[in-house]
């Protein structure tokens, strides 16, 4: 065999083998150094008021995903109101050696959520989930971009078959946009609101003001409710382009926007167009709601349409002050956020 035909038939096998063990070196770098990150996290604040602890880790996915895969894992967020803590049963985590800055997460099994009510006591909230799926992705900033998709939600306060929460930093605007979504909801006898049991789907789509307010917080360096009190003293607002929801007797389309008070609490008006009044009103005799002031948002809309109905009403939603009116009529009150 001549020299040239001999180069020819090793010259591709060992660029190969360099290129393997270039990848294979980045990768066992890469993964040193996030085993020796996630050990001096554990325990920790990963963010600001956000602490994490697991009793175990490994880190697989070689050559080109580091796949980490936790076992006793819980999540700790600090609140004005108390700590609120997440424990999943089974969490991974996945992201790429090469390219874009993104980061999957995964959970399943069974899940515990606790939290402090604004009046100090405790919740506790379990659930099972079928999937539970996140994606974050960063840019030079930090978080550009979160994805939530949850199927399967399984609960004693309520159950559905599929919730998203979807949000993304748009700079040329310089806001957030945000879309949230929600199917085959069903709640229990004991947790039902007066509108309805059921809640076939919801959609509301909308975007979030003064998005360079959040960029410490984007980046890690900030607490929540901080980043929260300066967009809110900012002049900061919700814009609630489309909120839709299809309620067993009835469908209710919405628009508007919302802000923070003084006292943290949602301030401005939501304008709603509600159509199969006439369904829900029979419903509502056959469970006997209480209609009137401060009776609920049920309660208040029952009164509203007292009069009669052609099966369709126009309604505003106010907040202010501390206080849900339906059409100027007090409903209900509302708690600080934080």
């Amino acid at each position: 065999m001549k020299y040239s035909s001999r180069f020819f038939l090793f010259a591709p096998l060992g660029l190969f083998l360099t290129l393997f063990l270039g990848v294979g070196v980045h990768w066992w770098l890469a993964a040193s150094a996030l085993s020796k990150h996630l050990a001096a996290l554990n325990g920790h604040e990963v963010v600001p008021g956000v602490t994490v602890r697991f009793s175990s880790r490994t880190i697989g996915g070689f050559p080109f995903t580091l796949d980490t895969v936790f076992r006793g894992i819980s999540f700790r967020i600090d609140t004005p109101h108390g700590p609120a803590e997440w424990r999943p049963q089974e969490f991974a985590m996945h992201a790429l050696t090469y390219g874009r800055d993104e980061t999957i997460f995964e959970a399943a099994g069974k899940q515990e959520l606790r939290w402090t009510k604004d009046n100090g006591s405790k919740r506790t909230l379990i659930f099972d989930v079928g999937a539970l799926h996140a994606s974050a992705i960063d840019d030079q900033a930090g978080l550009a971009r979160f994805d939530l998709d949850l199927v399967g939600f399984g609960s004693k306060a309520f159950t559905a078959q599929r919730l998203q929460f979807h949000i993304r930093r748009d700079f040329p605007r310089a806001t957030f946009d945000l879309v949230i979504l929600a199917d085959g909801v069903r709640f229990s006898p004991a947790d039902s609101p007066g509108l309805g049991r059921q809640i076939a789907k919801a959609r509301l789509e909308g975007a979030i003001s003064h998005a360079n307010v959040f960029d410490a917080l984007r980046a890690g360096a900030e607490r929540w409710t901080e980043a929260v009190e300066r967009w809110r003293k900012s002049g900061g607002t919700l814009r609630v382009d489309n909120v839709w929801l299809k309620w067993r007797e009835m469908t209710t389309v919405g628009h508007g926007a919302l802000s923070l008070d003084d006292a943290h609490r949602p301030l401005g008006a939501l304008n709603f167009k509600i159509t199969g009044m006439t369904d829900f009103q029979k419903r509502a005799a056959e469970r006997h709601l209480a209609r009137g002031p401060k009776t609920g948002l049920a309660g208040a809309l029952l009164d509203r349409v007292a009069g009669g109905s052609n099966g369709s009403t126009d309604t505003v939603l106010g907040f202010a002050e501390g206080v849900v009116t339906l059409d100027s009529e007090p409903a209900d009150t509302l708690a600080p956020l934080y």
